[in-house]
């Protein structure tokens, strides 16, 4: 009678184990980048004017394919400070996945850089992780009164293995995706 019992407990033990092995939770250090076909900019002047968006879409993630040119002019005026916001999207996903809301969830494992050409501008992170460190998915974009014409490269960072430094000026981990925005000023 053991003998029949035995069976079906060891092959529902190893179905058990097989199952818990697949994949790894993106929510524990070293879990899996993420895929990012759109990176959409939204920046809002201070007197609440018209609100300034841009996107660039790459068709096959992180394929070899090119990303696409960009959607939308981000015509910038001397002298306002702009709050802005990025959004992170998988569009080859049926349905659409947000993957801001994955990074905001995850924000321990993630950072968003901001590297800025042109003189007189700045970028300056507004939203912090659960730890007190910089996240980037809200920022504040300030344009000096001799501010130029220039572009703002966005990199979502993922940390997997390697930790996360408060005081990074670039990312120190995995890029999940990496795009260049051009800005017009006025």
């Amino acid at each position: 009678m053991m003998k029949t019992f035995a069976r079906p407990l060891i092959l529902g033990s190893v179905a058990v184990l097989g199952l818990a092995a697949c994949g790894k939770s993106t929510s524990e250090p070293g879990g899996e980048s993420e895929i990012i076909s759109r990176v959409t900019l939204t920046l809002t002047p201070p007197s609440g004017g018209a609100v300034i968006t841009a996107y660039i879409d790459d068709p096959d993630g992180n394929g070899p394919q090119a990303p696409t040119a960009q959607v939308g002019a981000l015509a910038l005026t001397r002298g306002v400070t702009y709050s802005g916001a990025v959004r992170f999207e998988n569009r080859l996903a049926s349905p659409v996945q947000d993957i801001t809301t994955e990074v905001r969830a995850e924000a321990n494992e993630h950072r968003v850089f901001y590297t800025v050409t042109g003189t007189g501008v700045t970028v300056n992170t507004t939203d912090v992780d659960s730890q007190n460190r910089p996240l980037g998915l809200a920022f504040s974009k300030v344009l000096a009164a001799s501010a130029t014409a220039g572009s703002l490269r966005v990199v979502l960072c993922h940390y997997g293995s390697t930790s996360k430094v408060a005081t990074a000026t670039s990312c120190m981990g995995d890029t999940d995706v990496s795009q260049q925005f051009a800005f017009t000023v006025n």
